[in-house]
């Protein structure tokens, strides 16, 4: 997903787009989009059985090392680590 084909469906330049997806969602267009892969990435993680890398891929991440890097950025454990616990 490009920004400026986002902006220009509802008619905005970049700029004025990402400053009220920023003002109406509280994050900017590119952490959103993080946010709701890792939010699915989590929900498959309780699939005990699904590997990582189908995890990954399903995402939307260019492969599990993605995965990995972002959901510990964002969580703080990796994604092995966060099935373990739950």
């Amino acid at each position: 997903i490009h920004l400026e084909d986002l902006a220009s469906i509802v008619g905005l330049s970049p700029f004025h787009f990402s400053r009220k997806f920023k003002i109406e969602f509280g994050l900017t267009p590119h952490a959103y989009v993080i946010q709701r892969k890792i939010e699915r990435a989590k929900a498959m993680l309780l699939m005990k059985n699904t590997p990582l890398k189908v995890i990954a891929a399903d995402c939307g991440f260019s492969d599990q090392s993605h995965l990995n890097r972002t959901f510990r950025k964002a969580l703080g454990v990796t994604p092995a680590e966060f099935r373990r616990c739950a």
